[in-house]
């Protein structure tokens, strides 16, 4: 009888948590994943361990600048059994947010009275903000950091709070640390989560001397650094950086803090009421901060207000305040405030977050619960469970439904466009969609939502993915008429140059093909390319090829990521 209670809440939250996700179980690859699984050859087989130890996680050309070890060797060892088929990522995503569920409610067990432990686990596990860490085979990095880091804090806590941590404890807490960091760089910052648990938990606790904790932290730091060095020595200097987000280009520290300001209230609502949800929030959905607004104020505001309340509460309700101190340390590396990212907001990224978010709810709820009379408590609990059944079943349905928007590239495109209206990208995706299916007139319609929505060093590639697009339909004119837009935008950029010169010399414009491969050669474009797009140009000239001699062939490639 004891193992089934044990037991009960562990199979109900594992059981939500594959209830919000099952929907998605024939998806196939879509974004991220095409590029890091699909076309990378590295991961399709596991005898390529040593190359995956020893590279980054993009494969070139993409940026060198991300190392995930751990992460890719669960990718291609799930390449290899499942033989490249969708289905076994789907599986294994399923089953690791089902265990990081679990994981939820071990350690909610440890903080909270068992009914709100389970209460804030079926929460986690129906919550809809999850559903892009899921959907995506690469979000397993989320899903496996998210466990680790359920499962460190928890033997932590427990551990401290018995006769304290022994050597061996240690060692199973630099192990999980370490693979945690090698899975994603949230990793990382596990010891801080373990501090703030001694700040906001164990302050007070009776066992053994806090001094005696240092030799253990300083294996941690210990570890880490020479994480580090590893990770400098491998990525040629780097230690993570990425891509730089388009809405954070050319912005100072300060540009990308006021930015984050605009961002905190999307955070709320996403971790309080995903009602709306999207693949892509910048740029155009997410603006780049130029100064202090009432949108920055806004958010100020409301990080001064939960920080306040969080150090006020410490010791009435140390577990809101743990969970408010575990969000915010899990936010650091994504808030682009120490370093830009790739992102200015994507929702995968607000998954460890959300643990904290569900403790520090379950720390409010028992601080309501306490300071009831015991003649009103059981009606607030029944209240209470009432509440938390209907949002685990709107969460249930939501994640269901949010699940089909990733079923493939057409429908997430297709989606995208509608739910960010103003990302470039969204629009160009659903562009390309529609040509695909043959709809010419509302892809153009599409492009032309994207060119208006791009930002200026940004423009040429909607551009230039339109004018391929004209290019493949034997349209030159109006290919033309969007490569010199571009260019009058942004003159450097070869790729454009060479389209325009192809499409000067399909035209049987040799006079023009090679004025312009000369202001391309000007301009530091290829001498190798342009002067023998020039030369094919004053060959033509002088034989007097009549238009249409020279035949250029385009295949319109996907939408710019």
């Amino acid at each position: 009888m004891k193992l089934s209670r044990d037991w009960l809440p562990v199979l109900a939250v594992a059981g939500i948590a594959f209830a919000a996700s099952l929907a998605g179980i024939t998806n196939q690859f879509v974004q991220d994943d095409v590029v890091l699984i699909l076309q990378n050859d590295r991961l399709h087989h596991l005898a390529n361990w040593r190359e995956i130890l020893t590279s980054s996680y993009w494969p070139a050309p993409w940026n060198q600048e991300l190392y995930r070890p751990i992460t890719s060797l669960l990718l291609a060892a799930e390449f290899e059994l499942g033989a490249g088929h969708p289905l076994i990522y789907r599986i294994a995503s399923d089953v690791l947010y089902a265990a990081s569920a679990a994981g939820v409610y071990l350690l909610a067990s440890r903080l909270l009275t068992r009914p709100v432990a389970i209460g804030v686990a079926l929460l986690f596990a129906a919550h809809p903000i999850h559903v892009e860490a899921v959907a995506l085979g690469v979000g397993q990095s989320e899903l496996l950091v998210g466990l680790l880091a359920t499962l460190m804090t928890a033997l932590y806590l427990r551990r401290r709070r018995e006769d304290g941590l022994r050597v061996r404890d240690w060692i199973i807490l630099v192990m999980f640390y370490v693979t945690a960091s090698m899975v994603k760089e949230q990793g990382f910052l596990l010891p801080a989560i373990l501090l703030a648990a001694e700040v906001f938990l164990l302050s007070g606790s009776t066992g053994p001397p806090i001094r005696r904790l240092a030799p253990g932290y300083a294996a941690l730091a210990g570890a880490g650094l020479l994480l580090v060095v590893l990770r400098l020595e491998l990525l040629g200097g780097q230690f993570a950086r990425n891509f730089t987000a388009e809405a954070l280009e050319g912005l100072t520290p300060m540009g990308r803090a006021l930015t984050m300001l605009t961002v905190v209230p999307h955070w709320i609502r996403l971790s309080l009421w995903p009602a709306h949800l999207q693949a892509d929030y910048s740029p155009g959905e997410i603006l780049p901060s130029t100064g202090f607004g009432l949108t920055e104020a806004l958010g100020l505001f409301l990080l001064v207000a939960i920080a306040a309340a969080a150090w006020l509460g410490r010791r009435r309700a140390p577990v809101f305040s743990f969970g408010i101190a575990w969000t915010a340390i899990a936010l650091l590396p994504v808030s682009n405030v120490l370093v830009s990212t790739g992102v200015v907001l994507a929702e995968r990224t607000l998954y460890l977050p959300s643990v904290g978010v569900v403790l520090a709810i379950g720390g409010l709820v028992e601080l309501l619960a306490g300071s009831v009379g015991s003649v009103r408590h059981h009606g607030l609990r029944t209240a209470l469970a009432v509440v938390a059944a209907a949002l685990v079943v709107a969460g249930i349905v939501r994640s269901a439904e949010r699940q089909q928007v990733w079923k493939n590239e057409r429908e997430l495109s297709m989606r995208s466009a509608v739910d960010a209206p103003k990302s470039y990208r969204m629009q160009t995706a659903a562009a390309y969609t529609l040509f695909e299916a043959g709809q010419r007139e509302e892809g153009i319609k599409a492009y032309r939502r994207a060119i208006a929505l791009a930002p200026i060093a940004h423009l040429w590639r909607v551009q230039n993915d339109l004018a391929r697009r004209y290019f493949a339909e034997g349209n030159l004119a109006l290919a033309v008429g969007e490569l010199q837009a571009s260019l009058s935008v942004d003159p450097d950029q070869e790729e454009t140059w060479n389209y325009l010169v192809l499409a000067n010399l399909a035209q049987g414009a040799y006079a023009d093909a090679a004025r312009h491969a000369e202001e391309a050669m000007a301009r530091g474009g290829s001498v190798q390319l342009f002067g023998g797009l020039r030369t094919l140009a004053d060959s033509a000239a002088r034989a007097g090829a009549p238009p249409g001699s020279i035949r250029i062939r385009v295949v319109p490639g996907p939408p710019p990521q």
